[in-house]
């Protein structure tokens, strides 16, 4: 009788779920999907072809929308396992969008459900093209609000950077001089300042800058979960180039150590070839260059961060430097000066 009583429970809960996704199927992107690879002349055997889509976290008339990731996957060949199926964070109210992407040629067709229809347009997305601003403008053009996050993570994906840069690049949503600081803090950090058992990082973002979405991919030093602290504060005048404060906490001996690090955003320009002059006057342009300039030093962060500061952390410290409206740097004893922030 027991048996049967779990047996009618299990099908309960497996006809419930059936009956979940059923409803949830919110748009059938197959025709579109299709006439992307037409006018790209792939197939689902073609190499080199990568997808980008927020399918998953956007909602069509109230539903969500996984199942486009399903048709994604079926008709283009590309999948996750394979590193070439990328989901990109947006919030649900966004629109639905997907590009496949043709790695030899640098085309793209980008299709968008807006207000009911399906718009698409295809465009060649060249990361060295789009260093310069006639054509970053007309990818701008093609691709709308959308032009930085496709054209900086599907080069990026081209030019075969690692995997867990990829993942931060999704959650961040595009592609960044930023988001590379903080994937290369990371390494930094668990090179030089590794781990022992009972200890964990824990990071008082500040200044303030792309790096901390990376961090809390690579790291899992997440807001929610106390293991990031994120403070914007006033300019100072003593640390140059801070990058932020990093803390290796043991909680069973409750207390840790500190270290201040710094990242040289002026050397990372000048490897590139960026000017202050065209940082200013072509940001998004520039942003893309310093990306490229950046990627044969990935596993190199050695090259621009330092450790500046090593200090001790007591439990009473560690309080002090969490608690709103706090500078962790008076408590410490040093200031800061916010300068080379960059996005």
């Amino acid at each position: 009788m027991k048996k049967i009583y779990i047996f009618s429970i299990i099908a309960l809960i497996c006809a419930g779920t059936a009956g979940i996704v059923a409803a949830e199927d919110p748009i059938d992107i197959s025709g579109e999907v299709q006439s992307a690879m037409d006018l790209l002349d792939v197939t689902n055997e073609s190499e080199g072809l990568c997808v980008l889509t927020d399918a998953g976290y956007v909602k069509v008339n109230g539903f969500t929308t996984e199942s486009c990731i399903e048709t994604l996957r079926k008709e283009t060949g590309c999948s996750v396992g394979n590193g070439n199926l990328l989901m990109i964070h947006r919030a649900i109210d966004k629109p639905l969008w997907f590009v496949i992407f043709k790695n030899d040629t640098k085309d793209c067709v980008y299709t968008v459900y807006n207000n009911g229809e399906f718009e698409q347009v295809m465009v060649n997305i060249d990361g060295e093209n789009n260093t310069i601003s006639e054509n970053w403008n007309a990818s701008k053009k093609a691709l709308g609000s959308n032009a930085f996050s496709i054209v900086t993570i599907a080069n990026g994906w081209g030019y075969n950077v690692p995997y867990d840069l990829l993942k931060c690049m999704e959650f961040h949503n595009h592609y960044c001089p930023g988001l590379t600081s903080g994937y290369q803090l990371a390494d930094y950090l668990v090179e030089n300042y590794p781990l022992d058992e009972g200890e964990k990082y824990i990071i008082i973002s500040s200044p303030v800058w792309c790096k901390d979405d990376a961090l809390q991919i690579i790291l899992d030093t997440t807001v929610g979960k106390r293991g990031m602290f994120v403070k914007n504060i006033p300019p100072y005048n003593d640390v140059q180039k801070t990058a932020g404060i990093y803390i290796i906490w043991n909680s069973t001996n409750n207390n840790g150590t500190g270290y201040v690090l710094t990242y040289d955003f002026d050397k990372a320009k000048n490897i590139s070839g960026v000017t202050p002059e065209d940082w200013k006057k072509y940001p998004m342009e520039s942003r893309i260059k310093v990306n490229l300039g950046l990627m044969p030093y990935l596993d190199q962060p050695e090259e621009f961060i330092t450790t500046r500061y090593t200090f001790e952390v007591t439990s009473g410290l560690l309080t002090r430097m969490e608690i709103a409206g706090v500078n962790p740097y008076l408590e410490i004893g040093r200031l800061i000066l916010q300068d080379n922030i960059t996005s």
